[in-house]
Protein backbone atom coordinates (compact mmCIF):
# COMPACT_ATOMS: atom_id res chain seq x y z
CA UNK A 1 0.00 0.00 0.00
CA UNK A 2 1.40 3.18 -1.05
CA UNK A 3 0.42 6.45 1.38
CA UNK A 4 -1.97 8.64 -0.07
CA UNK A 5 -1.93 11.72 -2.71
CA UNK A 6 -1.72 14.53 -0.61
CA UNK A 7 -3.90 17.55 -1.37
CA UNK A 8 -2.36 21.10 -2.88
CA UNK A 9 -1.85 23.76 -0.07
CA UNK A 10 -2.86 26.82 -0.91
CA UNK A 11 -0.88 29.99 -0.24
CA UNK A 12 -3.36 31.22 2.33
CA UNK A 13 -3.82 28.25 4.07
CA UNK A 14 0.36 27.91 4.05
CA UNK A 15 0.43 31.48 5.37
CA UNK A 16 -2.01 31.42 8.41
CA UNK A 17 0.22 27.72 9.56
CA UNK A 18 3.33 29.13 9.13
CA UNK A 19 1.64 32.43 10.93
CA UNK A 20 0.37 30.63 13.71
CA UNK A 21 3.43 28.67 14.02
CA UNK A 22 5.54 32.11 14.81
CA UNK A 23 2.16 33.26 16.79
CA UNK A 24 3.48 30.26 19.30
CA UNK A 25 6.70 31.10 19.74
CA UNK A 26 6.00 34.97 20.16
CA UNK A 27 3.53 34.00 23.02
CA UNK A 28 5.38 31.46 24.22
CA UNK A 29 8.55 33.92 24.93
CA UNK A 30 6.88 37.01 25.27
CA UNK A 31 4.01 35.78 27.88
CA UNK A 32 4.20 32.39 28.84
CA UNK A 33 7.21 32.41 30.36
CA UNK A 34 8.09 35.64 32.00
CA UNK A 35 4.57 34.78 33.44
CA UNK A 36 5.64 31.23 34.56
CA UNK A 37 9.00 32.84 35.45
CA UNK A 38 7.20 35.67 37.68
CA UNK A 39 5.53 32.84 40.00
CA UNK A 40 9.33 31.24 40.76
CA UNK A 41 9.03 28.19 37.92
CA UNK A 42 12.29 27.11 37.76
CA UNK A 43 14.38 27.46 34.69
CA UNK A 44 14.70 23.49 33.47
CA UNK A 45 11.32 23.63 33.67
CA UNK A 46 10.91 27.02 31.77
CA UNK A 47 13.51 25.17 29.15
CA UNK A 48 11.43 22.51 28.73
CA UNK A 49 8.44 24.64 28.08
CA UNK A 50 10.20 26.79 25.62
CA UNK A 51 9.93 22.95 23.76
CA UNK A 52 6.04 23.09 23.58
CA UNK A 53 5.65 24.95 20.49
CA UNK A 54 8.11 22.31 18.64
CA UNK A 55 5.88 19.33 20.40
CA UNK A 56 2.85 21.20 18.71
CA UNK A 57 4.45 20.72 15.45
CA UNK A 58 5.31 17.43 15.87
CA UNK A 59 1.94 16.23 16.74
CA UNK A 60 0.28 18.56 14.01
CA UNK A 61 2.47 16.47 11.09
CA UNK A 62 1.67 13.20 12.35
CA UNK A 63 -2.31 14.38 12.94
CA UNK A 64 -2.00 15.39 9.31
CA UNK A 65 -0.16 12.41 8.03
CA UNK A 66 -3.12 10.06 9.83
CA UNK A 67 -5.95 12.30 8.52
CA UNK A 68 -4.94 12.28 4.62
CA UNK A 69 -5.53 8.03 5.38
CA UNK A 70 -1.82 6.93 5.46
CA UNK A 71 -0.83 4.00 8.12
CA UNK A 72 1.38 4.16 10.52
CA UNK A 73 4.25 2.25 8.88
CA UNK A 74 7.77 3.28 8.62
CA UNK A 75 7.56 2.67 4.40
CA UNK A 76 4.72 4.67 4.42
CA UNK A 77 5.57 7.73 6.95
CA UNK A 78 9.20 7.56 4.77
CA UNK A 79 7.65 7.92 1.79
CA UNK A 80 4.84 10.38 2.30
CA UNK A 81 7.64 12.77 4.30
CA UNK A 82 10.59 12.20 1.63
CA UNK A 83 12.79 10.27 4.05
CA UNK A 84 15.03 8.64 1.31
CA UNK A 85 18.22 7.21 1.61
CA UNK A 86 21.35 9.70 1.03
CA UNK A 87 23.75 7.87 -1.45
CA UNK A 88 26.87 8.73 -3.55
CA UNK A 89 27.43 12.04 -4.42
CA UNK A 90 24.46 13.39 -2.87
CA UNK A 91 26.26 13.54 0.54
CA UNK A 92 28.39 16.38 -0.73
CA UNK A 93 24.93 17.97 -0.37
CA UNK A 94 25.13 18.21 3.29
CA UNK A 95 28.21 19.63 3.96
CA UNK A 96 27.25 22.56 1.73
CA UNK A 97 23.80 23.43 3.20
CA UNK A 98 26.04 23.37 6.57
CA UNK A 99 28.37 25.38 5.45
CA UNK A 100 26.16 27.53 2.86
CA UNK A 101 23.49 28.42 5.28
CA UNK A 102 26.05 29.30 7.80
CA UNK A 103 27.95 31.75 5.53
CA UNK A 104 24.94 33.19 4.41
CA UNK A 105 23.60 33.77 7.93
CA UNK A 106 26.84 35.65 9.12
CA UNK A 107 27.44 37.35 5.78
CA UNK A 108 24.12 39.07 6.58
CA UNK A 109 25.00 39.76 10.24
CA UNK A 110 28.28 41.37 8.94
CA UNK A 111 26.85 43.23 5.94
CA UNK A 112 23.81 44.56 6.87
CA UNK A 113 24.85 44.71 10.74
CA UNK A 114 23.31 48.33 11.25
CA UNK A 115 20.00 47.01 10.37
CA UNK A 116 20.35 44.10 12.24
CA UNK A 117 21.38 45.84 15.34
CA UNK A 118 18.27 48.36 15.31
CA UNK A 119 15.90 45.93 14.61
CA UNK A 120 17.40 43.65 17.48
CA UNK A 121 17.20 47.11 19.76
CA UNK A 122 13.63 48.28 18.67
CA UNK A 123 12.50 43.95 19.17
CA UNK A 124 14.90 42.76 21.30
CA UNK A 125 14.89 38.92 22.60
CA UNK A 126 13.17 38.38 25.97
CA UNK A 127 15.70 38.57 28.94
CA UNK A 128 14.09 35.08 30.40
CA UNK A 129 15.06 33.57 27.36
CA UNK A 130 18.61 34.43 28.04
CA UNK A 131 18.79 33.69 31.51
CA UNK A 132 16.84 30.23 31.19
CA UNK A 133 20.21 29.48 28.39
CA UNK A 134 22.67 30.53 31.01
CA UNK A 135 26.31 32.47 30.32
CA UNK A 136 27.90 29.16 29.86
CA UNK A 137 28.99 28.86 33.32
CA UNK A 138 24.72 27.79 34.22
CA UNK A 139 22.50 26.35 32.01
CA UNK A 140 18.58 26.24 32.69
CA UNK A 141 19.20 27.37 36.31
CA UNK A 142 22.01 24.60 36.90
CA UNK A 143 25.86 24.79 37.36
CA UNK A 144 26.96 23.32 33.91
CA UNK A 145 30.35 22.47 35.44
CA UNK A 146 30.68 18.09 35.54
CA UNK A 147 26.67 18.12 35.50
CA UNK A 148 25.78 15.44 32.55
CA UNK A 149 22.29 15.39 33.45
CA UNK A 150 21.81 18.86 31.56
CA UNK A 151 22.76 17.30 27.88
CA UNK A 152 19.41 14.96 28.57
CA UNK A 153 17.43 18.30 29.29
CA UNK A 154 19.01 19.65 26.32
CA UNK A 155 18.20 16.46 24.11
CA UNK A 156 14.48 16.91 25.09
CA UNK A 157 14.55 20.10 23.34
CA UNK A 158 16.19 19.01 20.99
CA UNK A 159 14.57 16.31 19.46
CA UNK A 160 11.12 17.69 19.52
CA UNK A 161 13.08 21.18 17.69
CA UNK A 162 14.20 19.42 14.85
CA UNK A 163 11.85 16.64 14.28
CA UNK A 164 8.87 18.77 14.98
CA UNK A 165 10.15 21.39 12.29
CA UNK A 166 10.80 19.26 9.49
CA UNK A 167 8.05 16.75 9.65
CA UNK A 168 5.64 19.71 9.79
CA UNK A 169 7.68 22.02 7.14
CA UNK A 170 9.77 19.88 5.10
CA UNK A 171 7.69 16.57 5.67
CA UNK A 172 4.06 17.20 5.71
CA UNK A 173 3.69 20.81 4.31
CA UNK A 174 6.34 21.14 1.47
CA UNK A 175 5.00 18.17 -0.81
CA UNK A 176 1.59 20.22 -0.50
CA UNK A 177 2.85 23.35 -1.38
CA UNK A 178 4.83 21.73 -4.18
CA UNK A 179 1.45 20.79 -5.76
CA UNK A 180 0.33 24.24 -5.42
CA UNK A 181 3.22 25.73 -6.72
CA UNK A 182 5.14 23.53 -8.55
CA UNK A 183 8.63 25.03 -9.50
CA UNK A 184 8.19 28.42 -7.52
CA UNK A 185 7.71 26.18 -4.34
CA UNK A 186 11.33 26.75 -2.88
CA UNK A 187 10.48 30.65 -3.03
CA UNK A 188 7.39 30.33 -1.10
CA UNK A 189 8.17 27.87 0.80
CA UNK A 190 11.69 30.17 1.89
CA UNK A 191 9.40 33.43 2.06
CA UNK A 192 7.19 31.56 4.47
CA UNK A 193 9.93 29.92 6.86
CA UNK A 194 11.40 33.18 7.01
CA UNK A 195 8.41 34.61 7.76
CA UNK A 196 7.69 32.13 10.46
CA UNK A 197 11.16 33.29 12.45
CA UNK A 198 9.73 36.92 12.87
CA UNK A 199 8.45 36.25 16.58
CA UNK A 200 12.61 37.17 16.49
CA UNK A 201 13.02 39.70 13.82
CA UNK A 202 16.36 40.50 13.68
CA UNK A 203 16.90 36.93 13.55
CA UNK A 204 14.35 36.41 10.42
CA UNK A 205 16.78 39.33 8.13
CA UNK A 206 19.76 37.03 8.72
CA UNK A 207 17.79 33.74 7.93
CA UNK A 208 16.25 34.80 4.68
CA UNK A 209 19.19 33.82 2.18
CA UNK A 210 19.65 30.36 3.82
CA UNK A 211 16.07 29.71 4.17
CA UNK A 212 15.44 30.19 0.17
CA UNK A 213 18.86 28.29 -0.48
CA UNK A 214 17.33 25.57 1.67
CA UNK A 215 14.35 25.34 0.27
CA UNK A 216 15.93 25.48 -3.24
CA UNK A 217 17.91 21.88 -2.04
CA UNK A 218 15.14 20.31 -0.83
CA UNK A 219 12.93 20.86 -4.01
CA UNK A 220 15.88 20.12 -6.41
CA UNK A 221 16.54 16.72 -4.06
CA UNK A 222 13.27 15.82 -3.73
CA UNK A 223 15.30 14.24 -0.38
CA UNK A 224 14.31 15.40 3.14
CA UNK A 225 16.87 13.13 4.66
CA UNK A 226 20.10 15.77 3.38
CA UNK A 227 18.11 18.44 5.91
CA UNK A 228 17.09 16.91 8.18
CA UNK A 229 20.55 16.15 9.39
CA UNK A 230 21.56 19.27 8.12
CA UNK A 231 19.29 20.70 10.42
CA UNK A 232 20.22 18.83 13.73
CA UNK A 233 24.13 19.69 12.62
CA UNK A 234 23.59 23.09 13.07
CA UNK A 235 20.91 23.09 15.59
CA UNK A 236 23.79 20.78 17.96
CA UNK A 237 26.31 23.42 17.82
CA UNK A 238 24.63 24.52 21.06
CA UNK A 239 24.89 21.13 22.43
CA UNK A 240 28.38 20.56 21.58
CA UNK A 241 29.03 24.22 23.56
CA UNK A 242 27.23 22.89 26.46
CA UNK A 243 29.55 19.76 26.56
CA UNK A 244 31.98 21.47 26.66
CA UNK A 245 30.93 23.77 29.30
CA UNK A 246 30.53 20.83 31.46
CA UNK A 247 33.66 19.48 30.84
CA UNK A 248 35.10 22.55 31.76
Amino acid sequence: MTPSIPKPLKFHWAFLIFGTGALLFFGNERFVLPALAAQGVHKAVLFCVMAIPHILFFAGALLGYRLEGNRWNWADFRARFRYRPIRGKMWLWMPLIVLVDIGLYLAVYQLAFPIVKAVHDAYPSPAIVGEIMGDGTTFAGFATAGNWGLVFLFLFYYFFNILGEEFLWRGYLFPRQELQHGKYTWIVHGLLWTFFHLFAPYNALMVLPGALFMSYVVQRTQNNTLFLISHAVMNGIPLVMLVGNIIG
